[in-house]
């Protein structure tokens, strides 16, 4: 069998994927990688020329496009996916979208129309959904062993600000300086839904203040998020995304249950089962998860090991593996992940006031949401464009990015640093 051409749009992120996952990989090879900062495009064609590799490296995602690939990694900035998946896609080419998978509801009801159309496999690479332990929680939930969920909770906390400067290169409008508190939501709500199969119907939002240390880095917006959800079953949902509280890492799930509570952490899930004799049943341990045939067996971490997984799984559907069409999250369960973000931050700009969570699996209901652009973009035009915070767009000087892109110019920009 041929292995599947392999593109990238988006080098820094992109790159792990070349670097980590694709080498010597039997069923796909990178085949071309689109970058449009010029040091990195640079550095690209620098790390495959030193391997041997003929991969084409350009800034033109036409160009890309038109490099005979069968499928492509979005890895671009995280609220510019959605024009250039339906791009590939209405080229009839198959997409492996990065989080997140949207920026407006417009962009997700046209989402949903290309998919429809082309006829290809979309596939959403929230790769916390695929940890270990995140399988194990959906293993034992499809077991029943707690019965129905009544609540969802996750956690996301991961301070970004001592590497800003790697991540938003001293650019004043790089995104991560502007989108909405609650945008990056997935890497909490995901894992939830993935393992229980339920949506979000309504959300309220909170937004934690931008701190003092965040400001100092150029950021404009709130420094995290929390979001209630009623969920598709009558119960409720809870998450909590941040990058910029000061605590350690944490990725942390619970499921509770009408018979008991499933809590997974990075090392382990833990399953408490309740009796009627008033006891728990605890059963814990280190999560894992079936190899598959098109996933390569990698040891380089928790991060790699999940991409490899999501990326196999997308790989397998294309494929017609229907452990693929199980387990790769569609462009619709994307969106269930993605939305509560999205209104949330509109629920906060109201008060907390509750907003609907559309089911766009019904061409209906997006009719009523394709005119929808509010985002908090700087390229947003008015009426549609947002405050950055719930204290609205505050004024950063000039200087703020300069020390910013010092701290950069001090480093070695690398291929594949998140």
């Amino acid at each position: 069998m041929s292995k599947l051409k392999i593109g990238i749009l988006g080098a820094s992120r992109g790159m792990d994927f070349a670097m980590r996952i694709l080498p010597g990989w039997e069923y796909a090879e990178i085949a071309a990688v689109c970058e449009s900062y010029p040091p990195l495009l640079e550095k690209c064609i620098q790390f495959f020329q030193e391997r041997g590799q003929s991969v084409f490296c350009t800034s033109s995602f036409d160009d890309l496009l038109e490099a005979g690939i069968d499928a492509v990694i979005i890895a671009n900035y995280a609220n510019e996916h959605a024009p250039y998946a339906i791009r590939a896609l209405d080229r009839r080419i198959h997409v492996y979208s990065e989080v997140q998978p949207v920026q407006t509801l417009a962009e997700a009801c046209l989402l949903c129309d290309a998919v429809e159309r082309s006829g290809k496999v979309y596939a959403y690479g929230e790769n916390y959904c695929y940890f270990d332990n995140t399988f194990a929680m959906r293993r034992h939930y499809e077991d029943g062993e707690i019965g129905e969920a009544v609540c969802l909770e996750g956690t996301f906390c991961n301070d970004c600000s001592p590497k800003w400067h790697l991540l938003t290169r001293g650019i004043r409008d790089h995104w991560r300086n502007y989108v909405p508190s609650s945008f990056y939501c997935t890497h909490s709500i995901g894992p939830l839904l993935f393992s229980t199969g339920l949506r979000p119907v309504r959300v309220h939002g909170l937004e934690a203040p931008r701190l003092t240390h965040m400001a100092e880095k150029g950021a404009r917006c709130g420094s995290g998020a929390s979001l209630s959800m009623d969920m598709s079953n009558g119960g409720m949902g809870r998450s909590l995304n941040t990058n910029g509280f000061k605590h350690p890492y944490i990725a942390s799930y619970r499921l509770f249950g009408e018979n008991g509570t499933i809590e997974a952490t990075p090392d382990s899930v833990t399953v408490y089962r309740y009796d009627r004799e008033f006891r728990y049943d605890v059963k814990s341990e280190k999560a894992s998860f079936m190899p598959f045939r098109h996933r390569p067996e990698l040891d380089l971490g928790p991060v790699s090991n999940s991409d490899a997984t999501g990326f196999g799984l997308f790989v397998a559907k294309i494929l017609g593996d229907p452990v693929g069409e199980r387990y790769s999250i569609d462009v619709y369960r994307a969106l269930d992940m993605a939305l509560p973000g999205l209104l949330g931050y509109r629920s906060i700009l109201k008060d907390g006031i509750p907003f609907e969570v559309p089911d766009l699996r019904d061409p209906a209901v997006r009719d009523r949401y394709r005119e929808d652009r509010y985002a908090t973009d700087p390229r947003t035009p008015e009426p549609w464009r947002l405050p950055t915070s719930k204290s609205g767009t505050p004024e950063v000087d000039e200087s703020v990015y300069e020390a910013v892109r010092e701290d950069l110019a001090r480093v070695d920009l690398t291929p594949g640093m998140k």
